[in-house]
């Protein structure tokens, strides 16, 4: 499969600093990853790297095969920062006439328009323009050069609840149509809903990569929800009640449904889920530093 962007051993100092030590990572066509890590981790730097706007002290860094950043690459690439302020004289219309005259196969100005609800905005100087409009503008103009890759750093901060989902269907569209994206965010429910895959990295290293899916499967936890008019004693003692629900995280919700049935419980409103990505996560590590302490 093709490797679109490529970052191969690579360290970046600052001075005294080390922001990336030794760091590696692949993204290939049609795959999704999540950059975590705590700040200051060095996920910007390593975005910043892939984007050719620093350079490494060592390793080497690709996309699409070609030097990070050099104008080849860059044809392909569409980039959101965590924050972009813009001419306030000029207009969302204005600004993406001027941004797809640098690709040679760019995107429609009036799709992008429609794409991301610029409407009633698009012809507004961006003058007075509150924190989500120019979040909107900012992810329309990520898309104006048809890239193949889009580089994500907190792609949704400042978009209401609605704009954040609004722009997660487009994410996840464009993955499935064979795009490529490498995302952060702080945001739990959209790591896992865009990424098949992640990279955590603290201190400017690897601690964990892998696909969400085989992550969860590995912790073997799941969910178990429902409601409960009557609860018994093994109801109120084998599960936790919140917002007018039963609840417990357990490996054999299988057995804990089938007592439900055995005890004739009145429960309803069943759901047995998986457990959100930033616990299973957790638990993860967790298991892996206690097999390496078992191995020492």
């Amino acid at each position: 499969m093709e490797i679109v962007a490529k970052l191969n051993s690579v360290t970046k100092q600052f001075g005294k600093i080390t922001a990336l030590n030794s760091l590696s990572l692949e993204v290939k066509k049609g795959q999704a990853i999540a950059l975590l890590g705590p700040n200051g981790a060095g996920k910007s730097t390593a975005l910043s790297i892939l984007q050719g706007l620093r350079q490494p002290s060592s390793g080497t860094a690709q996309l699409f095969g070609l030097s990070a950043g050099s104008k080849d690459a860059m044809q392909y690439v569409g980039v959101t920062p965590q924050t972009s302020d813009f001419p306030p004289q000029l207009t969302p219309v204005e600004l993406l006439e001027f941004a797809v005259a640098h690709y040679k196969n760019p995107a429609k100005i009036k799709d992008l328009v429609e794409q991301f609800s610029l409407g009633e905005i698009a012809n507004r100087q961006l003058r007075g323009f509150s924190g989500g409009e120019k979040r909107k503008v900012a992810l329309a103009l990520c898309f104006a050069g048809n890239p193949k890759l889009l580089i994500l750093d907190e792609p949704t901060a400042g978009l209401d609840s609605k704009g954040q989902k609004h722009f997660q269907k487009i994410a996840k569209d464009y993955v499935k149509q064979g795009g490529s994206v490498i995302l952060t965010s702080h945001y739990w429910q959209e790591i896992e809903y865009i990424a098949d895959s992640i990279i955590m990295i603290d201190k400017g290293k690897t601690i964990l990569s892998g696909k969400i899916d085989e992550i969860k499967s590995a912790v073997g936890l799941s969910l178990i929800s429902f409601t409960c008019q009557n609860p018994s004693d093994f109801v109120t003692k084998s599960f936790n009640y919140s917002d007018g629900k039963w609840s417990a995280i357990s490996d054999k919700a299988d057995e804990l449904v089938v007592k439900l049935v055995k005890n004739n419980e009145q429960f309803s409103s069943l759901n047995i889920n998986p457990i959100a990505l930033d616990e299973a996560l957790n638990i993860y590590r967790a298991k892996q530093t206690n097999q390496t302490k078992e191995l020492t």
